[in-house]
């Protein structure tokens, strides 16, 4: 299967969008920013928390997770892609 740029470009595009849309920026007001679609791999706070409750509150860079959203990502190139030949390169002029 060939990779097609403007499907692809146009699918890491709308993969951003949706991860900003679904990400919250609350840590300046002491509650948290939440980065990542659709798992969270990122999860940051400015507020007080007990030293002894960083652990439970899963807080910084979640590897792990970041690749299961790298594969997301991929999923949605791979279908943009498939789309693009499929339906749209046969309509072209």
């Amino acid at each position: 299967m060939s990779i097609y740029t403007k499907p692809t470009l146009l699918a890491i595009a709308v993969f951003i969008v949706i991860t900003l849309i679904y990400s919250t920026f609350e840590a300046e007001s002491d509650g948290f920013t939440l980065i990542g679609f659709p798992l969270t791999f990122n999860k940051y706070t400015e507020g007080k928390i007990d030293p002894s409750d960083i652990g439970l509150a899963h807080i910084g860079f979640n590897t792990s997770n970041f690749l299961l959203d790298m594969l997301v990502l991929l999923v949605f190139i791979w279908g943009f892609n498939f789309i693009w030949k499929k339906y749209l390169k046969k309509h072209s002029v």
